[in-house]
C-alpha cells in the first residue's frame, strides 16, 4: 500500500466509514426483522405490541432508529479502533522508558505504516543506547584494571 494512504489518519477514516456502513446494514436488517415479528406476533404477544406502540408514540420511530444507529456506530468504532489504540499504548510506554533513561525491550506493533516505522525507530534508539551503555561499561572496567 502506498505510504500516503497507510497513515493513522487514513486508518481512522476507514474505521469510521466501515463502522457507519456496518451499523447502517445491521440497523436495516434489524428493522426488517422487527417489522416481520410485529406482523406475525400481533395478537399472540400483547406485551411486544404494547412495547412497540409505546416506543413509537412516546419516542418516535426516527429518533429511536437514530439512537440505535448511534449506539451501533459507537460500538463498532470502539471495537475496530482497539488495535490502533493498543499499538499507541505500546509506543507510549516505550518512549516513557526512553525518557526515564531505561532501555525498553524490543517493541513490535501489529499495525503497519507510521506506527511500525515509529516502533522501528524506537528500537534503533534503544539499541544505540544499549551499545553506548555497554561500551561505556567496558571502558570503566578497563580503567579499574589499570
Amino acid at each position: 500500500m502506498n505510504s500516503r494512504f497507510n497513515t493513522v489518519r487514513m486508518r481512522y477514516i476507514y474505521i469510521c466509514g466501515a463502522s457507519a456502513v456496518l451499523s447502517a446494514v445491521l440497523l436495516f436488517v434489524a428493522y426488517q426483522i422487527m417489522r416481520l415479528v410485529y406482523r406475525l406476533m400481533y395478537q399472540e404477544a400483547a406485551w411486544f405490541t404494547h412495547m412497540v406502540h409505546w416506543c413509537i408514540n412516546h419516542i418516535g420511530k426516527k429518533p429511536l432508529l437514530l439512537l440505535v444507529a448511534g449506539g451501533l456506530f459507537t460500538l463498532f468504532f470502539w471495537i475496530r479502533s482497539q488495535k490502533i489504540a493498543e499499538d499507541m499504548g505500546i509506543l507510549v510506554r516505550a518512549t516513557h522508558e526512553l525518557a526515564s533513561g531505561r532501555i525498553p525491550a524490543s517493541i513490535g506493533v501489529l499495525s503497519s505504516g507510521e506506527l511500525r516505522q515509529l516502533s522501528e525507530q524506537i528500537n534503533t534508539v534503544a539499541a544505540l543506547m544499549a551499545n553506548r551503555g555497554s561500551s561505556s561499561t567496558k571502558g570503566e572496567s578497563e580503567e579499574r584494571r589499570c
